[in-house]
């Protein structure tokens, strides 16, 4: 190992294997290979922790030796070049020892097996219908229809929004599954009745998420209105604006 000329990886070798490799077009894209190049540099974060210890003690050690004047920067870093490549020897013999890494094949995959779809955000359940009409034509017009449910609770609404979304879908709100459900069957297709299902829902959420600054604006309001209402108040405001005013025309130009 000691022999290979990628052994003990260093700046001016990894130039000149990226160097090579665009040079007769092994790669075109350097990013394809920074992972390993990272790793070969930075190899000593992968060995074990035992010998990460052994190799950091031997780092203070000839450290302190320096510090003493026992030991010349360049020695030092000689002995310790050799020792990190004692370590890389000892890791790999290790490797050799244990052997190839042994994987279940058996173990189930449980992404596999999961039925969640992928990605985040609500769950959108389907529910439509199929009848097959008489003489083999595979079109009905109860096949068109399309519901469509979601838990409200996964659309992530605040409880003003919420209330909103409550009063603008009415008896379509069932309280006790917390699932909104909305029906479609305007279209001849059942594919656009589906994407008509999608339309209201993020209409109602867009018209339910208009509930914060509704609620903000009755609150101001109601707090100007009952500002109006107090005389005293109404007083200091009206001289507080006069001296404003009046201290802003005294003022130069």
């Amino acid at each position: 190992m000691a022999k290979d000329q990628y052994f003990n990886m260093d700046d001016k070798k990894w130039d000149e294997m990226i160097e090579e490799a665009v040079k007769h077009g092994y790669l075109q894209d350097t990013k394809e290979c920074e992972q390993i190049l990272e790793d070969m540099l930075s190899w000593d974060k992968l060995l074990p922790d035992d010998l990460k210890k052994e190799v950091e003690a031997k780092f203070n050690e000839l450290g302190e030796l320096c510090e003493n004047g026992e030991c010349q920067p360049e020695e030092a870093f000689e002995q310790f070049k050799t020792f990190e490549d004692e370590m890389l020897l000892k890791y790999a013999d290790m490797m050799e020892e244990q052997g190839p890494p042994q994987f279940d094949d058996a173990a189930p995959d449980k992404e596999k097996e999961s039925d969640d779809p992928p990605g985040e955000g609500p769950i959108l359940r389907w529910q439509t219908r199929v009848v097959f009409a008489p003489g083999g034509d595979a079109w009905h017009p109860k096949n068109r229809k399309v519901k469509m449910s979601v838990t409200v609770k996964e659309l992530g609404l605040s409880k003003h929004q919420f209330r909103r979304l409550r009063e603008l879908v009415g008896k379509r709100y069932h309280p006790g599954r917390d699932e909104l459900t909305i029906t479609s069957e305007r279209f001849e297709h059942r594919e656009e009745n589906r994407k008509d299902c999608l339309r209201t829902l993020l209409s109602l959420i867009e018209e339910a998420g208009k509930a914060n600054k509704l609620v903000e604006d009755a609150r101001t309001s109601y707090v100007k209105d009952r500002l109006r209402a107090n005389p005293a108040f109404m007083q200091r405001l009206q001289a507080k604006t006069t001296r404003m005013k009046a201290f802003s025309s005294a003022a130069p130009a």
